[in-house]
């Protein structure tokens, strides 16, 4: 699943420089047509492959950092 976020990265990164380093219109072009697929197929791996979070969203606000709610952000 890492290899995939990591590929789909850093085509991203490289399409957004890809104008400065002087790449021409057509592989741009050609990179902005495939964006979309490799997007939609990061999220089929993400979605297939990842493991789902242990803990509610009533139990910890914030899963990834060790917050635990305490009641008073609820919303009226």
């Amino acid at each position: 699943m890492t290899v995939a976020v990591t590929i789909v990265t850093l085509f991203a990164v490289f399409y957004q420089v890809a104008p400065h380093f002087g790449i021409s219109e057509r592989y741009m072009y050609f990179m902005f047509f495939l964006s979309p697929f490799l997007v939609l197929y990061m999220g089929y791996v993400i979605l297939k492959y990842g493991k789902p979070s242990g803990n509610t969203f009533d139990e910890r606000f914030y899963d990834d950092w060790d917050y635990r709610r305490n009641g008073k952000e609820e919303m009226e």
